[in-house]
């Protein structure tokens, strides 16, 4: 393998070598650049290397490629790479960030376009960092990164200044700032009820959490200084439904709404500013499960009429598994017609196509910008990707394997964590309970 890495840098740095030289030859003798000719064709021999990561530098080899580089459109699957330069036979390009697994390498030139018949394989790099707290001590302490500590982080959210929103169990708000080396409280309470998996506004601003044994919610906005506002909803008249029991919230972008699943089965929309909660649907895999739920939910970010959700087993492991979990589900928000889309309902580990797929106890779903799903894999311990291709993969964690270690993918360890939430960057942030702590998994 090592020979193999070395041959591809060899024929790499050759080949961008002899680029750059025969371009230096062009610039000296003054020769014309011969543009693109729509009138032959555009050919695609090769490209090295075959595999690579974020921002790698690629060598196509082709010919009438054209000598401008912002006319030359390159595509790893559906995203654009940067090309760097061109001289008409060979270019210059550096590789996406995240375009897929396995990559189909298309390039355009005016109308003409061509595909390779070789696949480029892309490499995910994974770090796994601990942001602040310590699995050492159980206790509430704000102040800098270094000395800040957390008492059962349960759930959180990001918003677009990366502010990051914490609800430490069972009902506490801390407030994580990476830039600022801040930890703080908004609020805390006494009374029943717990702060479960919130979500921001549309303007990725706000933030909304949904309280579980409380008819109401929280809300925090940066406007208002974050100050926490408790909201109890007023039902639709003629709908009979309660908002005690509630896990999580999503937004969507289409009408702005917050949406929940009750633990009744019930999908409810609550207008975040009329305050009115009004029922959707009725009956939400009670086919499934028999138990009372605890559904999390996520739209997704390009088909926004598809609602995804998940119900995990349980958040105590001597509960046992309950049947009809460890599956992912898909809902159509026009039809309202809800369907399998991951797991095969055994509950193990076991990666390839999301339908033969096994989970263990999976919680929390989100996408990337792209419609990548990341699942936070409970009592696998592990972080699991389902690509838009629907191949599901293991990004971080060891199946099976609890403990606290940072570092590469292969030997980061986590403890039944459950809140995970994703960035517009593509960094994905977890609250790992048992380890007392928050983390970041930096993926490109």
């Amino acid at each position: 393998m090592r020979k193999k890495n070395w041959k591809c840098l060899f024929f790499s740095i050759f080949f961008l070598l002899a680029f750059i030289s025969c371009s230096e030859k062009n610039s000296k003798n003054e020769e014309p650049e011969i543009p693109y000719d729509p009138n032959k064709p555009v050919e695609f021999t090769s490209f090295i290397p075959e595999t690579g990561g974020m921002a790698s530098q690629v060598i196509i080899k082709g010919s009438n490629l054209g000598t401008d580089a912002n006319q030359l459109r390159v595509y790893f699957n559906k995203k654009k790479a940067k090309v760097v330069k061109t001289n008409g036979n060979l270019a210059y390009v550096l590789t996406p960030k995240l375009p897929g697994d396995t990559c189909e390498i298309s390039i355009a030139v005016g109308k003409d376009s061509i595909v390779s018949d070789k696949r480029f394989y892309y490499k995910t790099m994974v770090q796994v960092y601990t942001i602040a707290g310590t699995r050492e001590e159980q206790k509430t302490v704000d102040g800098t990164l270094a000395e800040a500590r957390f008492d059962r982080p349960f759930y959180l959210a990001v918003d677009k200044e990366k502010n990051i929103f914490v609800g430490e169990w069972p009902c506490r708000a801390r407030m994580v700032n990476e830039e600022k080396n801040l930890v703080m409280t908004l609020y805390q309470s006494t009374a029943s009820g717990e702060m479960m998996s919130g979500c921001t506004d549309n303007k990725n601003e706000t933030f909304y959490f949904p309280m579980n044994g409380a008819p109401y919610y929280f809300e925090f906005n940066p406007e208002q200084q974050w100050i926490a506002r408790r909201i109890n909803p007023s039902i639709r008249q003629g709908d009979d439904f309660k908002l005690d029991g509630k896990y999580s919230f999503a937004m969507s972008e289409l009408d702005s709404m917050l949406y929940t699943i009750t633990t009744n089965g019930e999908l409810v929309k609550i207008n975040p500013k009329t305050h009115v909660a009004s029922l959707v649907k009725k009956g939400i895999l009670k086919e499934f499960i028999q138990t009372k739920l605890q559904v999390y939910l996520a739209f997704h970010p390009i088909d926004k009429d598809m609602l995804y959700f998940v119900n995990p087993s349980s958040m105590n492991p001597a509960d046992g598994p309950i049947v009809g979990t460890d599956r992912i589900y898909r809902m159509n928000m026009r039809t309202l017609n809800y369907e399998v889309y991951a797991g095969s309902g055994i509950k193990g580990h076991q990666d390839g196509l999301k339908e033969t797929a096994e989970f263990n106890n999976p919680c929390q779903i989100c996408f990337d910008k792209d419609g990548n799903m990341y699942v936070g894999d409970t009592d696998n311990f592990c972080v699991r990707r389902i690509s838009t291709e629907g191949v599901v993969s293991t990004i971080c964690g060891i199946p099976g394997v609890s403990g606290y270690v940072d570092g590469d993918p292969d030997v980061a360890l986590f403890n039944r964590f459950w809140g995970m939430k994703i960035d517009e960057e593509g960094t994905l942030y977890i609250t790992d309970y048992y380890n007392q702590c928050i983390r970041k998994l930096s993926i490109q």
